[in-house]
């Protein structure tokens, strides 16, 4: 059996985090860990994570700041921006740090 493929959920909202765990642990090969802040996150990079679920507005550490920390640390990584924030501009400067993805909640 292969190795299942880490996402790491970065979610400050715990409802929201929950369900986007079920969704994504319904595929066996994915193993999903929920961080409530993106400090949390960054310390664990060290586990590799395949790929990044990050909300935009976070306590402590913003999600650019989080997604600018990560890139710097590990610029392949793939990170999808998931945020009720809509505003185009915001969308765009995230996706030119580096965010594979801008999806709105």
């Amino acid at each position: 059996m292969a190795a299942q493929l880490k996402i790491y959920v970065v979610e400050d909202d715990p409802l929201f985090a929950k369900t986007l765990k079920f969704h994504l642990s319904l595929n066996p090969d994915y193993e999903v860990e929920i961080f409530s802040d993106g400090r949390k996150c960054i310390d664990n990079l060290f586990k590799n994570p395949a790929l990044i679920t990050l909300d935009y507005n976070l306590p402590g550490m913003s999600g650019l700041n989080v997604l600018k920390k990560i890139k710097e640390l590990n610029p392949d990584l793939p990170v999808i921006i998931i945020s009720s924030q809509h505003d185009v501009k915001v969308a765009v400067d995230l996706l030119k740090e580096g965010a594979y993805d801008y999806i709105v909640k």
